[in-house]
């Protein structure tokens, strides 16, 4: 029973920093790709991997480079583990805040709107011109996205480009 109740907590690490576990559905992963039109070379970052599903396949379907920063230890383990198995994965442990983001291309987020202000103010700070955002579900404030996708039955997808 405790063992439960230990791994249902660190599952649940997420919300307490304003992201719970959501993973985004294996459906949607050709959504986003056609949204950020792919290129060879391009570095895509999602903030809160979870189980790091979507980098796995951006990764072995378009051979990119991908990076998953998460803060529950137990999703962590799981996707440091599987991506072992793709050379062009890397997976980091933490507070995405506390990671440098300079580099990516493209980031990818599923995080509640309230945390919106501060990762404004960090992808204003660290990330290239030019670089991608994709946003799933809540459009980010006082921000107008370049492209939205939606679908019935399914969650909408914002993407707009820094400067935002």
């Amino acid at each position: 029973m405790y063992f439960f109740i230990l791994v249902f907590s660190l599952l649940l690490l997420g919300s307490l920093f304003e992201a719970p576990w959501v993973p985004t559905r294996k459906k949607d992963y050709e959504r986003i790709a056609e949204m950020i039109k792919i290129q060879p070379g391009m570095l895509f970052y999602d903030l809160g991997s979870g189980t790091g599903e979507i980098l796995f396949y951006l990764s072995r379907k378009y051979d990119i480079n991908c990076v998953g920063i998460e803060i529950s230890p137990i999703l962590y383990l799981y996707s440091k583990i599987k991506s072992l198995f793709y050379k062009k994965v890397k997976i980091l442990y933490g507070n995405f805040y506390k990671h440098d983001l300079s580099k990516a291309d493209v980031i990818y987020v599923f995080l509640m709107p309230k945390t919106y202000d501060k990762l404004k103010r960090k992808i204003g700070m660290e990330l290239k011109k030019d670089s991608k955002i994709i946003v799933s579900c809540w459009p980010l404030e006082n921000c107008s996205p370049i492209s939205i996708s939606k679908k019935e039955h399914s969650i909408p997808y914002y993407l707009y480009k820094k400067p935002l």
